[in-house]
Order: C-alpha cells, then structure tokens, then sequence
C-alpha cells in the first residue's frame, strides 16, 4: 500500500467511517485528545517548582514545601472522584464523562494561569484531578465501544499516544515557557484541550450498550472487585507495578549526576534518559496491545515485569551515565506491556454493565501507586542510599512476575 492508498484510508476512516470502522475513528480521536492532554499536564510539571517562587514562594523550605504539595495535588480528590465519574459513565453514557474530564481539564489548567498566589494554585490542582481523570474516561471509552477482539490493541494505542505526550510535553512546555513566559503555558495548554474536546464532540460516536443496573453505584463496583479474585489480583498488580515503575523518578536527576553526566547537560541528558523510556514504549505498545488481544494476560505481564525488575537492578551496577540509554530501552519496551495487559484483562472481565465504573477503580488503583511511589521513594532516601530505590524497585517487579505466573 503506498502513501496516497494509506491516506485515503485513514480519510475514509476519519470522515466516512462505515458502521463496523466507527470504533477506529473514535480510537484515533481519542488517542489525539490523549496525547494533547498528556502532553498539556507532562508540559507544566517541570516548571511548577519555577512558577511556586513566582507566586511568592521566597523561603527555601517553604519553597520545597509548596512543590511537593502542588506535585501531590491532583492525587488527593482524584483517587476517589475517578470511580465516580466511571460509574457515572455507566449510567449516562462514557462520551459525556470524556467530554467532561477534558473540559475539566482545561478549566482547571486556564485558571492556574491567573493564580496570584501558591494556596490558589494548589486549591486549582486538586480541583484538576477532582473535575479531570481523561485516561481514565477514555480507557472506560474504548473498552465499551471497541470489538472485544480489539480491546488490547486499541488500549495499547492509548499507552502510545500517552508515551508520546509525556516525551513532548516537557519539550513543548520548555519552549513556551521561554519564549512567552510560564502563565503563557497554562493558557495554551487549556486551549489545546478545548480543541480536543470540540473534536470529540463533533467526531466521536458512542455505540452504548445501555447499562442492565442503572441503579449501579461505587460500592457496587467494589463488591465485585472484591468478590472476584481474579480482578482483585489485578488491581492489586496495577497499584503495585506503578509503585514500582515509578519508584525512582523524583531521584532519578541526582542518580544521572553521580554517574558523571555533566552539569552543563544534565537536564538535557536526563530528559533524553526519559525520552528513550517513552519512544521504545511508543514502538512497542501498539504490539503488545495485539499481543493481549490473543494472549492471556499473565503470559505477557509476567515476563514484562521480569525484565523490568532486572533492568532495574541493572541501574545499580551501572558505573557510567551512558550505560543507561540501553537500560532505559529495555525498560521502554517491556514498560509497554505492563498497564496495557492489566487494563485488557479487567476489561475483559467486566460486564458491559459495570466497565466503566471497574476502569475508574482501575485507574484509581494506579493513581493510588504513583502516590505509593512518591512517599515511599522519601522514605528509602530519608534513611538510605538512593540506588535502593532501583533495588527495592526491581525486586517488587520480580515478585510480581512470580506471583503472576504461579497464582
């Protein structure tokens, strides 16, 4: 198929989608959303520290304070409200909850450009991850209105266009940032989403299958987590896997400086380091995604992790900052399979009834390990070395292989 038949395609699928490839065209929209959106919220965060001392934030202490806080935000009210939305979802249909979490999104975004000072800033990211959590409609999206033969894949396709966000939004929000200034950011970033949104109003299709419960609530959803052990196995592997990915994050910077990477370059080098995850994760996940169309889920999660976990404790025997780059590869591509496995096999376990509500405890769960892993990260460098981070890091990973491939 040459380039002009391949556009032709991708017109036909985008404009005049026949009723059986409708699905793909909510896919590929949906996948665009999610990467202006990820690329919109990865853009901000590394000049959310710079933006604390622009609001007054003068004091050293106070300053460090005030970041982590800003950091932690969205995580305090989105761990509970995205259940919420995803049993919503199922009840009045999940087009409107994806609507709702990018135009939440955006607002919450465009008023922390007016911020005037750090409380009003904080307040506007906690209210981002109560009125947000866009990963997790359209994950509830895709897992009702795709072929459940195509489940993994059009999962795995999210987890690419999510990887490509966090790789350009550092980038593109550096950009911004020093031509325009850091309020500049915020502004262009919520009028990103407002696109992004009009294009799913005007473009995507909800093929809904209506719920046989309408009066399905939270605690509905939990019961059936809970009661069925297969999904409590996964949402437990989710939290803990996420812990464990991103254990080493907040030191990952100092750990690139010990092995030598030179000052000038650092934050250069450390975002090429980051960058090299996303791009192999970007290659890799549309395969995986395949893959867990076919395969069961522990047969790709198992290995995945095994290999993670070993690349891992490959970090601490590293003697030079260059070694990385292909570590960071290996992590890239197996990192590819973890979430979009897990997500496939609870999807694939969920009744048509109740998917949207078990994705939102899904992607609560993996809400709720990326706080794990922040906390626990300062409690390993309050009182050790911070190379155990990627030892307790890979050994959890190993674990859960066993765990995965035994139970």
């Amino acid at each position: 198929m040459n380039l002009l038949e391949k556009f032709d395609k991708i017109q036909k699928v985008l404009f005049r989608p026949s009723t059986e490839n409708l699905w793909k065209r909510n896919l590929i929209i949906l996948a665009a959303a999610q990467f202006i959106a990820m690329v919109g919220m990865n853009g901000l965060v590394p000049f959310l520290p710079l933006f604390v001392l622009e609001l007054g934030v003068r004091d050293p202490v106070q300053a460090k304070f005030w970041s982590s806080m800003v950091f932690a935000g969205p995580y305090f009210l989105s761990i509970f409200a995205v259940p919420v939305w995803g049993m919503l979802g199922d009840r009045y249909g999940q087009k409107k909850m994806v609507i709702r979490a990018i135009f939440g999104l955006a607002l919450a975004v465009f008023l922390m450009g007016f911020s005037v000072n750090v409380h009003q800033l904080f307040a506007l990211r906690v209210f981002q991850g109560a009125s947000s959590g866009f990963i997790a409609a359209a994950l509830a999206f895709v897992s009702k209105n795709t072929p459940k033969n195509r489940n993994g894949y059009a999962i795995g396709m999210l987890q690419s266009a999510s990887s490509a966000g966090i790789i350009i939004g550092p980038f593109f929000g550096g950009i911004l940032s020093d031509a325009s200034g850091v309020r500049s950011v915020f502004i262009i970033v919520a009028m990103l989403c407002v696109i992004s949104g009009i294009l799913i109003i005007g473009f995507v299709k909800e093929q809904r299958v209506e719920a046989t419960n309408t009066r399905n609530k939270v605690r509905d959803n939990l019961k059936t987590v809970i009661h069925n052990k297969e999904m409590s196995k996964i949402i437990l592997l989710i939290t803990l896997s996420q812990m464990a990915i991103l254990l080493s994050n907040p030191i990952f910077p100092y750990y690139v400086s010990r092995l030598g990477a030179p000052q000038s370059l650092l934050s250069t080098i450390t975002g090429l380091l980051v960058a090299t995850v996303g791009i192999f994760s970007i290659i890799f996940a549309p395969y995986w995604g395949r893959k867990n169309d076919t395969t069961a889920y522990s047969k790709i999660f198992s290995p995945a992790v095994f290999i993670a976990g070993c690349a891992s404790l490959l970090h601490v025997i590293s003697n030079h900052y260059l070694w990385l780059f292909p570590i960071r590869g290996v992590v890239g591509v197996f990192f590819a399979a973890i979430a979009p496995s897990l997500y496939s096999a609870l999807s694939y376990r969920s009744q048509e009834s109740n998917k949207g509500g078990i994705m939102g405890i899904a992607s609560s769960a993996n809400l709720f390990g990326a706080l794990l892993s922040y906390l626990s990260c300062s409690v390993i460098v309050s009182h050790l070395d911070m190379v155990w981070t990627f030892v307790v890091s890979g050994i959890i990973l190993i674990m859960l292989s066993i765990w995965a491939k035994v139970s």
